[in-house]
C-alpha cells in the first residue's frame, strides 16, 4: 500500500477554561486611571513580554506603575494621547503605539488597546490589551485599522497635544449653540485664558515640559465647566464657552491651582470673560471680545482676570482705525509735529526741543499719542510715524533757518522696532542731508526699556550713531525695570530722567535723594543730565541744586506747533542760547 498521509486539521491553543492563553506576543493588564498608574494585574504573557521572572518581578521593576511600563521618552505624549481619546473624547477606549524597555535592557514595540472603565467605588482603570509588533509596523504610518481610522477621524477635531477642541471645531459647535433659542436663553459666556511668559518657561525647562504643562492646564480647565467646551487655539492660548453665569470663582481658583503647577516658576495665567450679548451672534467676533479683554490686562499684576467692557471695545476701534488709517494719516499729513522746549538750567535759556507726534484727524479731532503709538508698535507699524517725524524735523529745520530765525537742536524719537523694520541710520542721514542741516542739529532719542544686555543690534547702531557725530539719548530712565546695568552695558551722551520722580518729589521727599543720586553718577559717568515733568518753579529750583543740567516740561511750555510754540517762547520772555550748527 502506497503510503498514506493522515490528514490533521489545525492545532488547538492548548488552555486552561478560564485562563489567558500561554506564549501569545502579547498580554492582558490592568491599571489605575488616576496618577502614574498603578498595577493592579498583569498576566504570564506581560511578565514574558517584559522579560522578568515572576508577577512581583516585573511589578518592582516597572516601579507598580503604567508609567514604569513605556519607554521614558515616550510616556508623556502616550498619557497625553490616552486621556485624549477615553477621558477628553468622546470614546471610552483608546489605541497608541509605544516603545517598552525589558528587564534585560531589550526596545520593544507594542500597540495597545485600552477601555476605560468607572468601578463602583468610584475608582476607574484602564483594562488594556497589549500586542508584541515588528519595529516596521511600528513606523508605518499608513492608517488601516478600525482603531485607527477612529483616531484619525478625531484628531480632525482636536487639538493633539492637549485632547482639547481645535479652533475651527470649537467655532462650529458653538456656533451652532449660539443659534439655539433655549440655549441662548441660559446665557452664553466664552472666557479667553492667555498663560503669561511661556516661551521662557519653555527656555528654562525645555519644550517637553512645556507640552506636558500645556496638557495638565487643558485637563484643569476640562474638568473646571460642566459643558466641556474647551479648545486650545493656539501655543498657550485656550477659549471656554460655558452656560455658568457665576464664572469668577471658577476662573479664580484655575489661576490659583496653575500658579502652584510648577513651583518656582512663578506661572500666571490671565482670563478675558464675554458674556455674549443679544447682538451678537458669531462666535468669531465673541472669542475676539474676550481676547481683547484678556490681552487688557496681560501686563498687570493686580488682577487675574477682567470682563470685557465698553472701554475696551472703545479700544478695539481704536486699533481698527489706527491701522486702517495710518499709512493715509501720513501720506496726507494728518500726522503733526509737536516740539517742547528744553532747558539749560544753569542760564533758563531753551537749549533744544523734543519732537512729539500728534493725530489731527478731520472727523475726530486731535488723537492722544497714548491711544495710537502703543498700536503702531504692537503691530511692526511705527516706523512709519516715526520716519515721518524725522521728515518734518528736517523740513521745520531748514523753514527756521532760511527765515534766518534762532536754531537749535531738536531730539527725534526711535522706537526699538525701528532698527529692525527699516535701515534707521540711513533714513536719518538721507532726511538730514537731503535739507543740508548740520549733525549736531538731531539728537536721537532712545527709550531705556528698548535696551537689553545682549541686544547687539541695538549697541551697534548707537554707536554708529554716535560715530557719525550724532548725540544720543537714554529716555525714560527710572520707569518700569529700569537698570543700572543698562547705563554701564550701552555708550550714549545724556541720561532722560523720567517725569515720575519730580510728581513723587512733592509727595515723598525721598525721591529727590534718588534724584540727586542718579544726577551725581550719571555725571561721574560723563554724561549730561536731563529731567522731565517740571511743573513748578520749585521743580526747576531743586533740579539747579543737585545740578541737574537740563529740564523739560510744562513749566517752560506745553508741545505746540513750532510757530505756536515759539510765539509762546517770545511772549514769556525766554530765549534760545546761542548754538552753533557744525
Amino acid at each position: 500500500m502506497p503510503n498514506q498521509v493522515k490528514k490533521t486539521g489545525p492545532k488547538k491553543a492548548k488552555y486552561e477554561i478560564g485562563s489567558i492563553p500561554k506564549g501569545i506576543p502579547g498580554g492582558f493588564f490592568i491599571y489605575c486611571a488616576d496618577g502614574d498608574g498603578e498595577i493592579v494585574f498583569a498576566d504570564e504573557n506581560i511578565v514574558k513580554l517584559y522579560e522578568c521572572d515572576s508577577f512581583e518581578d516585573f511589578r518592582k521593576f516597572t516601579g507598580n506603575s503604567f508609567k514604569g511600563m513605556v519607554y521614558p521618552e515616550d510616556y508623556s505624549a502616550i498619557d497625553g494621547e490616552i486621556s485624549k481619546q477615553t477621558v477628553f473624547g468622546a470614546m471610552r477606549h483608546d489605541y497608541v503605539r509605544y516603545r517598552i524597555k525589558t528587564k534585560k535592557d531589550n526596545i520593544r514595540y507594542v500597540e495597545d488597546f485600552g477601555h476605560l472603565v468607572h468601578g463602583e467605588n468610584g475608582v476607574s482603570y484602564y483594562y488594556v490589551y497589549i500586542v508584541d509588533i515588528d519595529q516596521n509596523e511600528f513606523y508605518n504610518q499608513n492608517k488601516n485599522s478600525y482603531a485607527e481610522s477612529q483616531i484619525l477621524e478625531m484628531n480632525q477635531e482636536t487639538d493633539t497635544l492637549t485632547g482639547m477642541w481645535n479652533q475651527a471645531h470649537f467655532y462650529r459647535v458653538v456656533q451652532e449653540k449660539m443659534a439655539d433659542p433655549d440655549i441662548r436663553a441660559q446665557g452664553i459666556t466664552v472666557i479667553y485664558f492667555d498663560l503669561n511668559h511661556f516661551k521662557l518657561f519653555n527656555e528654562k525647562y525645555g519644550f517637553q515640559k512645556g507640552d506636558e504643562l500645556l496638557y495638565e492646564i487643558a485637563r484643569r480647565l476640562w474638568h473646571s465647566f460642566l459643558e466641556r467646551m474647551v479648545a486650545r487655539f493656539s501655543e498657550d492660548h485656550f477659549v471656554v464657552c460655558t452656560l455658568t453665569r457665576d464664572v469668577e470663582p471658577i476662573v479664580l481658583k484655575i489661576h490659583e491651582d496653575i500658579a502652584k503647577l510648577v513651583p518656582g516658576a512663578k506661572l500666571e495665567i490671565k482670563a478675558g470673560i464675554y458674556r455674549v450679548e443679544e447682538d451678537c451672534n458669531d462666535i468669531g467676533l465673541a472669542c475676539d471680545h474676550a481676547r481683547l479683554a484678556c490681552k487688557s490686562i496681560k501686563t498687570r499684576y493686580d488682577t487675574p482676570y477682567i470682563f470685557y467692557n465698553e472701554a475696551i471695545h472703545s479700544k478695539l476701534q481704536m486699533q481698527q482705525f489706527v491701522l486702517d488709517n495710518i499709512d493715509d494719516a501720513v501720506e496726507h499729513e494728518n500726522i503733526k509735529v509737536f516740539y517742547q522746549p528744553v532747558v539749560r538750567t544753569r542760564t533758563g535759556e531753551i537749549c533744544g526741543y523734543e519732537a512729539l507726534a500728534r493725530w489731527k484727524d478731520p472727523e475726530k479731532g486731535l488723537i492722544s499719542p497714548a491711544s495710537f503709538i502703543d498700536i503702531l508698535e504692537e503691530h511692526r507699524q511705527i516706523h512709519k510715524l516715526d520716519l515721518f517725524v524725522l521728515k518734518k524735523v528736517c523740513e521745520d529745520y531748514a523753514m527756521l533757518r532760511d527765515r534766518g530765525e534762532m536754531l537749535v537742536p531738536v531730539s527725534i524719537n526711535l522706537s526699538r522696532l525701528d532698527f529692525n523694520l527699516c535701515n534707521v541710520i540711513d533714513e536719518v542721514e538721507k532726511c538730514r542731508k537731503a535739507v543740508d542741516m548740520p549733525v549736531n542739529m538731531i539728537d536721537i532719542e532712545i527709550t531705556e526699556s528698548a535696551l537689553t544686555d545682549d541686544d547687539a543690534l541695538i549697541k551697534r547702531e548707537i554707536d554708529q550713531f554716535r560715530e557719525l557725530g550724532y548725540q544720543v539719548w537714554i529716555d525714560d530712565f527710572g520707569t518700569g525695570y529700569s537698570s543700572l546695568t543698562n547705563i554701564l552695558n550701552y555708550k550714549f551722551d545724556t541720561l532722560k530722567i523720567d517725569l515720575a520722580f519730580l510728581r513723587q518729589y512733592d509727595k515723598n521727599p525721598r525721591s529727590g535723594a534718588v534724584l540727586g543720586f542718579i544726577v551725581q553718577a550719571a555725571h561721574t559717568m560723563g554724561h549730561v543730565t536731563l529731567t522731565e515733568g517740571v511743573e513748578t518753579e520749585e521743580h526747576f529750583e531743586f533740579l539747579k541744586t543737585i545740578g541737574c543740567d537740563k529740564a523739560q516740561g510744562y513749566h517752560f511750555g506745553k508741545p505746540q506747533p513750532m510757530e505756536e510754540s515759539r510765539k509762546f517762547t517770545s511772549f514769556s520772555g525766554m530765549t534760545w542760547e546761542k548754538y552753533q550748527p557744525e
